[in-house]
């Protein structure tokens, strides 16, 4: 229960996380500053998550915008249409399955190394190894268990990177 609610939680926020991103781009001045127009052959741009939510394209996204994209995509996760949704639902909804797809799709380009479109046993194998050695940095043969950062202190992302301190507060030179 306690993880159903955490992930509805984590998938609620993230087209709030998109939006706010999304925000914060500048907008492009007109003008000859403007980037040239595409070749006539090129694909048309695919519209962005702000795009969509914008239906009617005056550059801002009034509530009534976001909440008509929320609603329809609580409908497209309510996959049984009974007005709720659990995470088997979410997972095994429209969205959630193109993106795995594309995951997959990512992978399989990974390690195919053939490019036929399948991974046999040979390629993934191939591909085990040279993540192993890209983990191996010594050349030990075996992988270190990371040391947890103390309490305080954090690793960059990445962690690869040495532990950062955290950085005391200026005295105030008025105390």
């Amino acid at each position: 229960m306690l993880r159903s609610r955490v992930l509805f939680a984590l998938l609620a926020t993230m087209p709030m996380t998109a939006l706010v991103h999304a925000q914060a781009l500048p907008k492009p001045v007109p003008g000859p500053a403007a980037a040239p127009p595409a070749a006539p052959d090129a694909a048309p741009a695919k519209p962005t998550r702000f795009d969509e939510i914008d239906t009617n394209h005056d550059g801002f996204i009034s509530r009534d915008e976001f909440l008509a994209s929320e609603k329809k995509r609580f409908d497209e996760f309510d996959t049984n249409h009974d007005g709720k949704i659990d995470a088997k639902e979410i997972a095994s909804s429209p969205p959630l399955m193109e993106r795995n797809l594309k995951t997959a799709d990512r992978m399989v380009q990974q390690w195919d190394a053939n490019g036929d479109g399948v991974v046999t046993a040979e390629e993934y194998k191939q591909a085990a190894e040279a993540r192993f050695a890209k983990q191996d940095k010594d050349g030990t043969g075996k992988i270190a268990r990371k040391a947890p950062a103390p309490p305080g202190m954090m690793r960059p992302p990445g962690s690869a990177q040495p532990i950062l301190q955290p950085v005391p507060p200026k005295p105030d030179p008025k105390h």
